[in-house]
């Protein structure tokens, strides 16, 4: 019989979640013989974790402790709408206090494209060393960054450079959430409410930015200290509802990590998980984890990751250049005054409200066929404000369009959880949020470059032809899955297509 400290630990690994005390969450360190340095460790992303703890096997979640986790991806994605939705009703304000054109306006989306691009490509190697927990708290944390720089009323260069700072942390944060929310337990209607509280936080921001644009009109990037608090608050949030825990760590999966279990004496007893009693057949399978690199080129060798990109594009780029531009637009073309800020408010508002009331009816439709028809309904208002010249009726379209293309881009990223495997779906989520920011930088630049030339009215045929190109490219979506297994460099990536079709 082993000591009492090896029936303690046995006894953590066997106990059933509901059971298990957030004070006994963690193996205790001197229980568990780890790989020395250079030699990897059995299970899953050990070898590259940087903390000791991240590589420790945990008891899964406790019951609150998952309430806690859910607690903090709602606020990160808050905090990300919140970078969304402030900057819309500012800029009449800023090009006022810097003298520049829509086109130099347009210049902070740019940057945000660099920012963006940059969360992406390091979001693997960031996520492989530091684990979901951190690299959230992390992107939390760079948004904060940037808001400080602009909160300074500083010049115009520094604002370019704080955009990169608060796109690499929107970047960042969404792919973290939305990879880990959909391998949670009823993962389409978690992932609804998830980014329902983006929305939200793009219904809130414009309430306070607008305030101080009609207010203090000539120093009204003061807003950006109440941005700066809403980040820090919700970073140090984050860093204790995710308890700085992986994603293995919270999804249960490093629970197939060896634990081997150093008795007083010197012997050593292995032991080993449900998890680990595999057949031959599957044991002789390739189940090594590959590398950054390798996975990231296997991600890129994957024919459908490239229309989710576009998708991911154009979707989220068009979803911020309609709320960026409607209050200028409103002002300059609709005689409307500093309060139709506030429109900004009204399509987020209508985004929050349309991503839970419609979750009945997209399950109803099913994930394909909702996103066509909501993807036509929010054309159909876009055209409507484009030919009718009414402020109110402008608004209330407004809203509509946000009701309309709320729930699209969830229904995205759940057909992605079903349509990819799970070796390189976090990859891909990864680069489709960074996609999504670069998307939410370019397009309102071309449209405020084609505007400085142009005028303001043309935000709306250029919305239109976005929806229209999201919808199109949505039809390369494969329904079917296709499973990409991960594999180790010198080795073949082989794909092969299972039966069981994504919702459609």
């Amino acid at each position: 019989m082993g000591s009492p400290e090896v029936l303690e630990l046995e006894k953590v690994a066997h106990t059933p979640p509901s059971a298990v005390a957030d004070n006994r969450d963690t193996v205790a360190e001197e229980n568990i013989a780890i790989p020395p340095t250079g030699q990897p460790a059995t299970g899953s992303h050990s070898q590259v974790y940087i903390f000791k703890r991240l590589r420790r096997p945990m008891a899964p979640p406790t019951k609150w402790r998952r309430v806690y986790i859910v607690v903090g991806l709602c606020l990160s994605m808050i905090l990300c709408g919140w970078t969304e939705g402030s900057v819309g009703p500012l800029i009449p304000s800023l090009q006022k206090h810097y003298n520049i054109n829509y086109l130099k306006m347009s210049l902070i989306y740019l940057t945000g494209f660099v920012g963006s691009m940059f969360s992406g490509f390091l979001n693997v190697w960031i996520t492989d060393r530091l684990g979901f927990g951190l690299s959230t708290t992390f992107g939390a944390i760079c948004s904060a960054i940037g808001y400080i720089f602009m909160a300074t009323g500083a010049n115009y260069a520094v604002w370019l450079v704080a955009f990169i700072f608060t796109g690499f942390g929107l970047g960042l944060q969404d792919a973290q959430v939305n990879n880990l929310t959909s391998r949670l337990p009823n993962a389409s209607n978690t992932m609804q409410l998830v980014q329902a509280c983006f929305s939200l936080g793009g219904t809130i921001a414009p309430l306070a930015s607008t305030a101080f644009a009609e207010h203090v009109e000539e120093k009204s990037y003061l807003y950006f200290w109440v941005a700066t608090g809403v980040a820090v608050f919700s970073a140090v949030v984050m860093f204790v509802c995710f308890d700085m825990r992986t994603e293995e760590q919270i999804d249960g999966t490093n629970n197939h990590l060896t634990q081997t279990i150093i008795e007083p004496a010197g012997a050593v007893v292995p032991n080993v998980t449900k998890a680990e009693q595999v057949t031959n057949d599957e044991a002789s399978a390739p189940t090594a984890q590959a590398s950054s690199g390798a996975k990231m080129k296997l991600i890129f060798s994957t024919p459908a990751v490239y229309a989710l990109l576009g998708f991911s594009f154009i979707y989220i780029g068009v979803e911020v250049a309609i709320s960026s531009w409607a209050p200028t637009f409103l002002v300059r073309e609709r005689g409307g005054s500093a309060k139709v800020g506030y429109v900004t408010t009204g399509f987020w508002g209508g985004m929050t409200v349309g991503r839970i009331v419609l979750i009945p009816v997209t399950n109803k439709l099913g994930y394909q066929r909702s996103i066509y028809l909501y993807s036509l309904l929010s054309l159909v208002f876009e055209l409507i404000i484009w030919f009718t010249h009414n402020v109110v009726g402008n608004a209330i379209c407004y809203a509509l369009i946000g009701a309309f293309l709320g729930p699209v881009y969830p229904i995205g990223l759940m057909v992605v959880s079903e349509v990819l495997d799970d070796s390189i779906r976090a990859g891909v989520m990864g680069l489709m949020g960074a996609m999504g920011g670069a998307g939410a930088a370019a397009v309102p630049f071309i449209a405020g470059a084609i505007a400085d030339a142009k005028g303001i009215w043309v935000v709306h045929p250029i919305a239109v032809a976005m929806i229209a190109g999201y919808t199109a490219l949505w039809a390369l979506v494969p329904t079917k899955k296709k499973v990409a297994k991960a594999v180790e460099p010198g080795t073949t990536p082989a794909e092969t297509v299972e039966g069981s079709e994504a919702s459609s």
